[in-house]
């Protein structure tokens, strides 16, 4: 838990750059009496005001910040859920690696094995934000260029909400053997790419307006 919390704060001192000391220290001090079992939720409170703020501050279309911090921040949203794209596709426990005897054999015996297969199916697909997330991240920190498709925007966006929302979902229903819907799962696999979407998109939409 600890660990999220300081990759959250990270963030959003990323997210404030050095114009936004002031609130970061404020941010910190602040936490120290937030109390333990609040402090995972604050902190995701600080990286959506340090986007606001990131948005604000980027409506001339200028960026106002380094490609090199842009790179960070964007690498941080789209990372965790590429390595985990990677593992549902390519992993030991993979989509590649079913045939039909291992789905008869595990995943046929109950209605709960063929929604899990379906998750896992999904995240194959939904997981492809990440992938798409680094090219377009790599494109933005070279060229300051956003995502202009919208609709595959939105469409990521979607992909990633619906899916988390499932997990939440069978994690409530059947407990946490049906899916791993932990706090850092929701945020690394759902949140963080979805702001990292966003941010995307918001940079092209100050781009047209500037141009």
């Amino acid at each position: 838990m600890s660990r999220l919390i300081s990759l959250c704060m990270r963030l959003a001192a990323s997210l404030l750059g050095k114009d936004g000391n002031e609130w970061l220290q404020a941010m910190y001090a602040e936490l120290d009496h937030v109390p333990a079992n609040e402090r995972l939720i604050w902190s995701l409170g600080c990286v959506m005001a340090a986007l606001k703020r990131r948005f604000q501050s980027m409506r001339t279309g200028n960026l106002q910040i380094s490609r090199g911090v842009l790179l960070l921040e964007l690498l941080m949203c789209f990372l965790p859920i590429t390595l985990g794209w990677w593992d549902a596709v390519f992993g030991q426990s993979g989509v590649l690696g079913l045939n039909q005897s291992v789905i008869e054999q595990h995943f046929l015996a109950t209605p709960l094995d063929r929604i899990v297969l379906g998750m896992m199916i999904g995240a194959a697909i939904v997981g492809l934000a990440g992938p798409i997330g680094l090219f377009l991240t790599s494109r933005a920190a070279i060229t300051g260029a956003g995502l202009k498709n919208r609709p595959l925007g939105i469409a990521m966006i979607g992909g990633v909400t619906i899916f988390i929302v499932a997990s939440i979902l069978l994690r409530t229903l059947f407990g946490p053997g049906a899916y791993a819907a932990t706090p850092s799962f929701i945020l690394l696999i759902g949140l963080l790419p979805a702001l990292g979407i966003a941010h995307l998109m918001y940079l092209s939409r100050a781009e047209t307006q500037a141009s």
